[in-house]
């Protein structure tokens, strides 16, 4: 199997998977969203933002920087996987010391604490099974993680509707089916593993825990920050709005994040091959970056554009009406996916190649950009300062990462401008349909897809290369 097609078979292994989970994610943030309201929604989504960014610290860079190692040399799974899961419980217990103080310490109501240390638990317990899935990527294996994957969200869905229309729960009820969604999948993974790869097994080498710990840190580092800016947002909102307001901004965040799923598999599908690349092929490399980074555009560009236009009727369509302050906040939201496309693929890029302190800085005045901007819009615009501090955000990193790349023979350049006016061409000829057009928004989704693809064809954005590429896949696909 060439690599052309080991890609596109892990990006339609992850797609298949991140598909269902995204549907999954989709179908329990509805019901979690009318079942809580706007207040319990606050509630669970501050515990996963806050927690979420202290669980970076039980990884500390460790999963991603496996999956580069082991990726480069199959034989040293065993190795890495035994000294880093040990490495990984002291970090758990210390993280989830931290957790328990800070919630204590901010004199967080008693329901706001049970939720956040159910919901902390859950966060560490999921850092072991990503340690895991750096096993499976590192292997090219990314069948395994695709069934965890769908184990996860299918459990998650199941134990949120047994909440609403059985139990008639609460948000703890409802923060107690993430922890037992989390427990079951890591046993799964450990099962896998012991199957096909090695038995997990705890080893001490302290000569390998300095290097390994130094040599992960930058990605952990970068983790923070971008964890940070992802998520501090909630949680200041949380303190300085309440859970209301946090509920409002979880909404059309969610569905943010359910968009990026495309462009999250297709990262993690193309780590591997990035670091093989740099060892075994520049060129191949070059290309790889070059083309991908057109593909993000084409992909995140419409959506955009499209969610700008329809925002109204997908909040009515997917939320209650008392959502409907929202529907700004998503048109100012979406926006920041064509940065996260893009930003995302620089930082893999390099990360591959050994520059990841490079991404660790950039994610580092990114987050300190975010807090600074927060601070000010969250006290004047509530949800919609926070919307407009992410997007902003996102344009810097880009701008930041622009230049680093721009100095190394990687760069984009000249090749991307000349792509550009062919992808935003079929851009304005869908917002003219959706300007002159009102029908069913899934009507509409689908002819503007329909124009859009046809643009994308007649501008050649998509050129013979590339429609070589696809139909040698497809081709070699029916061959085996």
């Amino acid at each position: 199997m060439n690599v052309a097609r080991k890609i596109a078979k892990n990006t339609g292994l992850l797609m298949i998977a991140s598909l269902f989970t995204n549907i999954m994610a989709l179908v329990w943030t509805i019901y979690t969203a009318n079942y809580l309201g706007t207040a319990g929604l606050g509630i669970i989504s501050a515990a996963l933002a806050l927690t979420s960014i202290f669980s970076v610290l039980a990884d500390l860079g460790l999963s991603t920087y496996s999956t580069r190692e082991v990726a480069k040399d199959n034989d040293n799974t065993k190795k890495y996987l035994s000294n880093i899961a040990l490495i990984k419980v002291f970090l758990a217990i210390f993280t989830f010391i931290l957790i328990y103080l800070f919630i204590v310490t901010k004199n967080y109501p008693p329901q706001s604490v049970d939720v956040t240390l159910i919901i902390g638990a859950y966060m560490i317990i999921s850092s072991f099974s990503a340690l895991f899935n750096a096993i499976f990527q590192g292997h090219q294996r990314m069948e395994f993680q695709t069934i965890g994957n769908i184990i996860n969200s299918s459990l998650l869905l199941f134990g949120i509707l047994l909440t609403i229309y059985y139990l008639k729960g609460n948000v703890i009820t409802i923060s107690l089916a993430y922890l037992f969604a989390s427990i079951i999948t890591l046993t799964y993974s450990i099962i896998v593993t012991s199957w096909k790869f090695t038995v997990p097994s705890f080893e001490f080498d302290w000569k390998f825990w300095k290097k390994t710990i130094i040599k992960a840190l930058p990605f952990g580092i970068s983790s923070v920050f971008t964890t940070i800016y992802f998520s501090i947002d909630s949680v200041m909102l949380s303190f300085m709005q309440g859970d209301v307001a946090v509920g409002l901004y979880t909404a059309p965040y969610k569905l943010l994040f359910a968009m990026l799923s495309i462009y999250g598999v297709y990262m993690m599908a193309l780590f591997p091959f990035m670091s093989k690349f740099y060892v075994d092929s520049t060129d191949a490399l070059k290309l790889t970056y070059r083309r991908s980074y057109k593909y993000m555009l084409i992909l995140s560009l419409p959506v955009a554009v499209g969610t700008t236009m329809l925002a109204q009727e997908i909040i009515l369509f997917i939320y209650t009406p008392q959502y409907l302050p929202s529907v700004a906040a998503l048109q100012i939201l979406i926006w920041s996916i064509v940065f996260m496309f893009v930003n995302g693929l620089s930082a893999t890029l390099l990360g591959s190649i050994d520059k990841q302190m490079a991404v660790t800085k950039i994610a580092g005045i990114g987050a300190v950009v975010n807090i600074g901007i927060n601070i000010v819009l969250i006290n004047i615009l509530s949800f919609y300062g926070a919307s407009i501090a992410t997007v902003f955000t996102e344009f810097l990193i880009m701008i930041l990462f622009t230049r680093i790349i721009s100095k190394t023979e990687f760069s984009v350049g000249n090749t991307m401008l000349k792509d550009l006016w062919r992808i935003l061409i079929p851009c304005i000829a869908m917002l003219g349909v959706l300007v002159f057009l009102k029908l069913h928004l899934l009507i509409m989704i689908f002819i503007s897809a329909i124009v859009y693809i046809i643009g994308i064809l007649l501008t050649k954005a998509i050129d013979n290369e590339d429609i070589s590429m696809i139909k040698g896949m497809i081709n070699k696909n029916r061959s085996n």
